[in-house]
């Protein structure tokens, strides 16, 4: 049995492809099965990932016809044998160690789930940088033992972030978890990581930070490209946590800002196909939130609290936090793009709103 089988989802991704294929084949950690989930691209990826599988033994290449994400990890989690399960996405990478460290962990403490922080690698043209995201920023998290969800409910706002973990497969096969199935990303890590999270015995933590997460769009109302993705999968998780015993206030009280940030991103959105339904929507999610958690609530700030006063006090509310929003939004946008100087050895240019002013070269 191989120590970690590592799921990788593939769709549309050829430019970056070969750099995660890389950083998994490179781990300190050889006991790795490698599971490529061709989920029918069009680019160069089937090819790719048929090269990589001549050279590699680990390497199990699937190629199917295109299902999305969640059936992609579907796939992979059923032809899985390993004693552990990573999942990673093909436009990212990883640290040389991460899947040693992490199995290292796992086996000291028989670990249904090892957490970790991870790097977010903003890579879009205007902007370049790699920022340390971690978990214990307001609220600690015991590193030299196990711990549940009721210890950490803070896990539950954060980004899903499944990537930056390893689960036991038997764990995930005896609570029959596996991954909503939609078309495209849809979102599906989002109930995964709220189920694994809150039906785990045993997660433990490590501090030390080993996946990249590439981000090609840093606003997420610009990448998300249906607003009712989120209404869907919050809906679902709700359900879930109900139907599971989880629906308690030491919990709500942290998944809600979750929901709250989702309502900001929705109303950062421009050219939705139905305004009025997107309002029904948000009013209605507002709604369904307990209020006396919500003011209660140590994870929410005054700004989430408002937000979600004005909304349950009217719905037309919504129209002008859109436009307040949509001000915000252009207003940073205006403030990056309004002056940038760039030097080099071999050249200097200066951009201001977008239109190049100066561009020296070969000085």
């Amino acid at each position: 049995m191989p120590k970690v089988s590592v799921i990788v989802p593939i769709y549309g991704v050829e430019k970056y492809l070969k750099e995660a294929l890389d950083s998994i084949i490179n781990q300190t950690l050889d006991d790795l099965e490698i599971i490529l989930i061709d989920d029918g691209g069009k680019d160069s990826c089937p090819q790719i990932i048929d090269e990589y599988a001549a050279k590699d033994s680990r390497i199990i290449t699937i190629h199917k016809q295109n299902g999305g994400y969640g059936q992609s990890c579907n796939v992979g989690l059923e032809k899985a044998t390993g004693e552990y399960i990573a999942i990673m996405e093909p436009d990212d990478y990883i640290d040389s160690h991460m899947y040693e460290d992490l199995y290292n962990i796992a086996k000291k403490y028989d670990s249904d789930i090892v957490k970790s922080p991870f790097y977010k690698n903003i890579d879009t043209p205007m902007y370049k940088n790699v920022i340390y995201e971690h978990f214990t920023k307001y609220y600690s998290i015991p590193e030299d033992r196990s711990f549940t969800i009721f210890e950490a409910p803070h896990l539950l706002y954060y980004h899903p972030s499944i990537w930056s973990a390893i689960y036991k497969r038997e764990f995930l096969a005896n609570n029959n978890i596996k991954f909503k199935e939609v078309p495209g990303a849809g979102w599906t890590d989002n109930p995964f990581q709220v189920q694994t999270m809150c039906l785990a015995k045993k997660i433990n933590y490590t501090s030390k930070a080993y996946y990249y997460w590439r981000v090609l769009n840093n606003n997420p109302s610009e990448e998300l490209k249906d607003y009712r993705i989120p209404f869907e999968r919050c809906s679902e998780i709700r359900e879930w946590m109900k139907s599971n015993g989880f629906f308690v206030p030491e919990l709500m009280s942290a998944y809600y800002l979750r929901e709250i940030c989702y309502i900001y991103t929705v109303l950062g959105m421009r050219n939705v196909n139905d305004e009025d339904d997107l309002k029904n929507r948000i009013y209605s999610m507002v709604n369904n939130m307990e209020k006396d958690i919500i003011i209660n609530s140590k994870y929410l700030n005054n700004k989430d609290k408002k937000l979600y006063l004005k909304i349950l006090k009217s719905k037309d509310s919504i129209d002008l936090l859109k436009k307040q929003i949509f001000i915000k939004q252009l207003l940073k946008k205006i403030k990056k793009n309004l002056i940038r100087l760039r030097i080099s050895k071999k050249n200097i240019k200066l951009e201001i709103l977008n239109k190049t002013i100066i561009d020296m070269k070969n000085m």
